[in-house]
């Protein structure tokens, strides 16, 4: 039986707390639902000031936050974080954070170890929903995502609904100390440069990287014309970019993500307060053209970002709807065009509006619920989840796949117990045959006192005929951790099976491990069959016992000589009674 969640209750999450398209969706529902709605936070401090302002939330790993994950019938994301602890019947939304302009997922060379791949294909499998602003988003992110395009919705970005909203000149006027309302503000933006490997220049040098660079020039620009450059760095470089760490424009003003988090403020909030926009490959360009203001996309390292990270299209210009520069000469000349009232790309921006954009409107949170309602009362699963099933039918072509290699591990106990420092990886293929044994022989290193044997790591082997040997001697006596015996077979079932030899004070030198082993995933199908079939053995046998029994029972010898059976009875009840 399926279970019960609570159908009123959505749980929130984005990166960083309190913010994204996570925060942009949940401001709608408190405003315009009875959803019942939690937090999970990371940051201490950011959870006690939620709490203040009345955020029911709650810190993430704690108690509290694990039963409301577990008993909501919505789970929302700005990531894939809680699609591990999504269960069958919750619904995750993965409500993400940019488009793609960047390669990402299975396209991302920053990105290169299996593993990852391993653990993204699992994570968007479970999710339900991804959240994209266009056809053209919706169609980037299914391939690099590798998932079932019908469950990328066209809903827009919940967070660019903020930006219809929002106050944003007041909002901004609480987080700096300039008058907001009579100067002219650019919003400087870069993109994440601290990640898995090289993505372009670290601006070591210069908050721009620019060869030509002179804060005193960028001053007197500024303060001619009673403008700011405001700059919001991303948070996963904000302890790399502080205003002391190289010589900055006075008129440079740093927005601290602390004093965003502070005020519950994010830069959608005062997206609508700046004059124009400057940034590199920061997604947030695609954002910040629903306001129909000027871009320049600062990229004095687009070659080098290109190689490293790489972008979805060959000329990444051809989805830069604003002047690209590479020196400080070029920001200048373009930032005082802007100040002059020019906007040569504006024609190209309401051009190219339509492929970044399939809704140009403060809706994109609405059109999200609707969808998720209709997914919640579907009950039902897509595709890339009902693949589950074709690898584990043994008519199908996709088994061969699902039983490849498998990593047995072996412990060695030397005195100190089973470490890391002390283990053996043995592989095997159960795709050989069922019948066929799998012989490990093992060199134990000296003072070994017992052995653990993992058949696997997350428990799925059916082991049959095992025999282990210690030296040329066959020993029958092992325990069992996480399986089951039955009769003459090992049922792995669950995760961390092993198999513990213990050596005592015997020196031994070689120990040799043969077995059987069947995949459960593919071939519980057949095993069932098996015990069933034994099962059924047994109730042939009992029945044929239980006739044999009644026939002896009603036959005439038995009758006559129940006399005799029961004096010879009493005689053994009282044998040995010195009173008789």
């Amino acid at each position: 039986m399926r279970k019960e969640y609570d159908k009123k209750l959505m749980v929130f999450e984005s990166c960083p707390d309190f913010s994204d398209n996570s925060r942009g969706f949940w401001e709608y529902v408190v405003k315009n639902t009875d959803y019942k709605t939690y937090w999970v936070i990371r940051d201490e401090e950011v959870y006690e000031e939620l709490k203040k302002q009345g955020v029911v939330c709650g810190l993430d790993n704690s108690e509290e936050a694990s039963q409301m994950i577990e008993k909501a019938q919505f789970l929302i994301s700005s990531t894939f974080d809680f699609a591990v602890q999504k269960n069958v019947g919750q619904v995750h939304v993965s409500a993400w954070h940019g488009f793609p302009l960047k390669v990402i997922g299975f396209f991302d060379s920053a990105s290169s170890e299996e593993d990852t791949f391993d653990s993204l294909k699992v994570i968007t499998t479970q999710t339900d929903i991804i959240t994209a602003t266009s056809r053209f988003s919706r169609l980037t992110l299914s391939g690099m995502f590798a998932v079932d395009p019908r469950k990328v919705k066209e809903t827009g970005y919940p967070r660019n609904d903020i930006m219809f909203w929002s106050d944003a000149k007041k909002e901004l006027s609480k987080l700096l100390p300039i008058d907001v309302y009579n100067s002219k503000l650019f919003f400087y933006l870069p993109t994440m440069r601290k990640g898995l490997k090289g993505e372009g220049e670290q601006f070591d040098d210069n908050i721009f990287n620019y060869l030509d660079y002179d804060a005193d020039e960028i001053d007197w620009f500024l303060e001619k014309n009673n403008a700011y450059i405001v700059a919001k760095v991303h948070f996963a470089d904000a302890k790399k970019y502080k205003s002391g760490d190289f010589k900055l424009p006075e008129r440079l003003i740093f927005l601290d993500n602390q004093e965003l988090e502070r005020h519950f403020c994010t830069i959608y909030h005062i997206m609508n307060a700046f004059d124009g926009l400057i940034t590199d490959y920061s997604s947030v360009y695609v954002d910040y053209m629903l306001l129909d203001k000027p871009i320049i996309f600062s990229c004095p390292d687009i070659e080098k970002y290109k190689n490293d990270r790489g972008f979805v299209v060959d000329d990444p210009t051809l989805l830069m709807p604003g002047i690209m520069i590479k020196t400080q000469k070029g920001l200048l000349e373009n930032l005082d065009k802007i100040l002059k009232g020019e906007d040569e790309y504006k024609s190209i921006r309401q051009e190219k509006i339509p492929f970044f954009h399939g809704h140009v409107d403060g809706d994109s949170s609405k059109r999200l619920l609707q969808e998720m309602e209709k997914l919640a009362g579907a009950d039902e699963i897509d595709s890339g989840k009902k693949l589950a099933h074709l690898f584990q039918r043994a008519d199908n072509p996709l088994s061969q796949y699902a039983i490849s290699d498998i990593e047995a591990e072996i412990f060695f106990d030397v005195g100190e117990g089973f470490s890391e420092k002390n283990k053996m990886i043995k592989k095997y293929d159960l795709v050989k045959g069922n019948d066929e044994k799998v012989v490990f022989e093992i060199e134990l290193p000296e003072k070994t006192r017992n052995i653990r044997f993992d058949p696997d790591h997350i428990g799925r082997v059916r082991i049959r005929s095992l025999s282990i040997w210690e030296d040329n001697h066959r020993i029958s006596d092992y325990q069992i951790v996480n399986g089951s015996r039955v009769k003459h077979e090992i049922i792995f079932e669950k995760e961390d099976p092993q198999i513990i030899i213990s050596l005592g004070d015997k020196e031994v030198k070689k120990i040799r491990i043969e077995f059987i082993c069947n995949d459960l995933y593919c071939t519980s199908g057949n095993i069932i069959n098996e015990m069933n079939e034994k099962m059924q053995q047994v109730k042939r046998e009992n029945s044929e016992l239980r006739r044999v029994l009644n026939e002896i029972c009603t036959s005439t010898s038995w009758k006559v000589t129940k006399p005799l059976r029961i004096i010879n009875g009493y005689i053994k009840k009282n044998k040995g009674d010195k009173s008789c």
